[in-house]
């Protein structure tokens, strides 16, 4: 009897025993001591027990055996994991990629700590997790204030602006070694601990760490460099540091400063890396009962899109959504919608950005399907327009839809210097995209059968000429049969469109377009 009681006990801790070690970290919240924690280590990676980990951060976790899908619930915040799968949902607001996020061994469940280290995790939970290798340290920071870091570029000054959900104090101080630091007392940033490369002239990166209760932001600049100044604005509560160019050095800038009429170029003399979307001379004040919607297919004629494993092409499928929105959008009486081609034609990228000009849109909606090398890559992604991609994929989709100059024989474009340089009205576009953008995720994972890979940034061209909020929709993958097969279906094209319509509606009702 003994000895079957022992070979059942083995048996049972053998799963985990066999091909992990483990090992004990102390676990602080908010600088306090509050408990030892166990780290599992399988094949190098560091694993919490799902419901230990769960219990420190002061939630629960449930799993649900028939779906064999974890929920973590924190708060009101719900993460969602997936056995056999490598996607991590944080509220259904990101979307994640995390290699072996859950393991089962033991009949214990284990979850990777880069779930809960990755900067969806604070962004939406609100406070943020740090490890300590060196120290055997986890640490809670329970509250995150400070949301963004940007910068624009122009040609007497870089600006950066430092996006916070409180106003904050701060203190700024020159170092020597052409080095600026900015300290903002009790800030706490969703990294650890990030450094953004820019060499744009004036500022070569921007380190940002935590240092204590204090958040530290460098600034490595070059000698072009002679002055800064320093603000705040509210709604949202920013700082603003100008980073100024030394006058007599500002040929080494960028271009030229943005003219009262922007010249035109011809398409031989600016390369398919430089050559941008058309911008209006001058913009009329938009306070008008209707919206005026852009609706873009993309491609279209000799452009025919991504790849397919069969069905309809993605001019097609854009076309299709494009024209079930524009009827959606047509049916709302505050709204105005107008459609960039409404049949199997090509219209260049510039010329797209002259249509939403010349009508003085409010918002520009830009209808493509994505493609992949692999075919395991699935689902939809919402972009919203940066001069810097979010991540090396949204880089890669951007260089792609971007592609398309090279079919515009006799377009015209203006330079990519006057597109980044313009009017600082182009930064509250990028922050009313990324509005939209939520919206319509939210609505696409809601209502659509396409998986959800995220809000991303990229330089599309089409929106960097559009002088209104812009997104990119990437409805599914045409190099994945299961997304092929649903953009082939009419009625799923259908439920596309009204997610599209149903996030500009909610934007709407933010912005007060609509009651």
């Amino acid at each position: 009897m003994i000895r079957k009681v022992i070979f059942f006990t083995m048996l049972f801790i053998l799963p985990i025993t066999s091909s992990a070690s483990i090992f004990k970290v102390k676990f602080y919240k908010n600088d306090q001591y509050v408990s030892k924690l166990n780290v599992y280590v399988f094949s190098s990676k560091r694993y919490y027990n799902a419901s230990e980990i769960s219990r420190l951060l002061g939630g629960k976790n449930y799993w649900y055996s028939v779906s064999k899908k974890m929920l973590i619930q924190l708060k009101s915040h719900t993460i969602s994991i997936q056995k056999d799968s490598d996607l991590v949902k944080y509220d259904n607001e990101y979307s994640q990629e995390i290699s072996n996020p859950m393991l089962v061994r033991g009949g214990k469940f284990f979850l990777s700590e880069e779930i809960f280290l990755h900067p969806s995790f604070s962004k939406t939970l609100g406070f943020r997790l740090e490890y300590s290798n060196e120290d055997s340290l986890l640490k809670l920071y329970e509250k995150i204030n400070i949301s963004s870091i940007r910068y624009f570029s122009y040609k007497d000054k870089t600006r950066v602006v430092i996006y916070l959900y409180d106003s904050l104090e701060y203190s700024v101080s020159r170092q020597t070694g052409g080095k600026l630091v900015l300290s903002i007392i009790g800030g706490s940033y969703p990294v650890a601990q990030e450094t953004i490369e820019i060499k744009d002239g004036v500022l070569n990166s921007i380190s940002v760490f935590q240092e204590g209760k204090s958040v530290k932001v460098n600034f490595d600049l070059t000698e072009n460099y002679s002055d800064s100044s320093v603000f705040t604005l509210e709604s949202p509560h920013r700082i603003v540091l100008d980073l100024k160019a030394e006058e007599k050095k500002i040929e080494n800038r960028i271009g030229d400063p943005l003219p009262t009429i922007i010249p035109e170029v011809p398409v031989s003399s600016a390369s398919a890396s430089t050559a941008v979307a058309v911008l209006p001379d001058s913009i009329e004040i938009k306070n008008r009962s209707k919206k005026i919607i852009i609706i873009d297919p993309g491609h279209g004629g000799k452009d025919p899109g991504g790849k397919r494993c069969f069905g309809m092409k993605e001019k097609d499928i854009n076309l299709s959504i494009a024209k079930e929105l524009y009827k959606l959008l047509s049916l709302n009486q505050y709204f105005e919608p107008i459609i960039t081609r409404d049949n199997d034609v090509f219209i260049p990228l510039n010329e797209r950005s002259r249509i939403a000009n010349d009508k003085n849109a409010d918002i520009f909606i830009s209808i493509h399907a994505n493609a992949s090398r692999h075919s395991k890559e699935k689902g939809f992604e919402i972009y919203f327009l940066s001069e810097k991609a979010s991540d090396p994929w949204s880089a890669e989709v951007a260089d792609y839809e971007n592609s398309v100059i090279a079919l515009e024989d006799d377009s015209k474009v203006y330079d990519s210097a006057a597109l980044i340089l313009h009017s600082l009205a182009r930064n509250e576009y990028i922050n009313e995209g990324s509005l939209l953008a939520s919206y319509v995720s939210k609505a696409m994972e809601k209502k659509t059968p396409f998986q959800n890979r995220g809000i991303k940034q990229a330089a599309f061209y089409v929106l960097r000429g559009s002088y209104c909020p812009g997104i990119l929709v990437e409805t599914g993958f045409m190099t994945n049969p299961t997304d092929q097969k649903n953009m082939n279906n009419p009625k799923v094209r259908k439920k596309v469109a009204q997610a599209i319509y149903e996030g500009l509606k909610e934007y709407a009702r933010k912005k007060e377009w609509i009651k």
